[in-house]
């Protein structure tokens, strides 16, 4: 069975899971109006509603569970899909190299537009204040961020030099 089945079979699993949730919650609510004069304390003791309240935990659990499976399976067809296009990438000597933009980089305030890479190289992405951001062309790059190239392996060090301090040791 495909990944993508599964992952439809589990989220009709969740799905099937909220709908008995919300059948609980109205169950609950309706308890807890009829028994609205009483004391909260009273409320609370009330075998129906502890029980309510029990299976909606244990639903709750259930749900978290299948979520994570989920992203397990996510995980591994995306490791997989990465590691078939990392080969053919690399097959043409290409490869996506991550640098920290420098303190002293001339890269810093500058959009990735206004840089001149290497030919034959994209920036992807940029990591700014913690955040990813797919590359747009307009993000002023700043000290610290992390800036992801596909580039061709001869180009390395050309791009690495865009985002490195461009002080030189005396």
């Amino acid at each position: 069975m495909s990944e993508n089945t599964q992952i439809a079979k589990l989220l009709y699993q969740i799905f099937e899971l909220q709908k008995k949730m919300d059948k609980l919650y109205t169950k609950t609510g309706q308890i807890v109006h009829e028994l609205h004069p009483l004391p909260f304390y009273e409320i609370e003791k009330n075998e129906q509603v502890k029980e309510n309240l029990s299976r909606l935990k244990s639903l709750q659990s259930d749900i978290h569970r299948i979520e994570k499976e989920i992203n397990l399976l996510r995980e591994e067809r995306t490791k997989a899909m990465f590691d078939e296009l990392t080969r053919y990438m690399r097959r043409s000597g290409y490869t996506i190299e991550e640098f920290h933009v420098e303190q002293g980089s001339d890269a810093i305030n500058k959009s990735s537009i206004e840089l001149t890479l290497p030919q034959d190289s994209r920036i992807i992405a940029v990591i700014h204040n913690d955040k990813f951001n797919l590359h747009q062309g307009t993000l002023k790059l700043t000290e610290g961020d992390r800036v992801f190239i596909l580039c061709h392996l001869n180009t390395i060090m050309d791009a690495a030099a865009i985002f490195s301090s461009s002080a030189q040791p005396a």
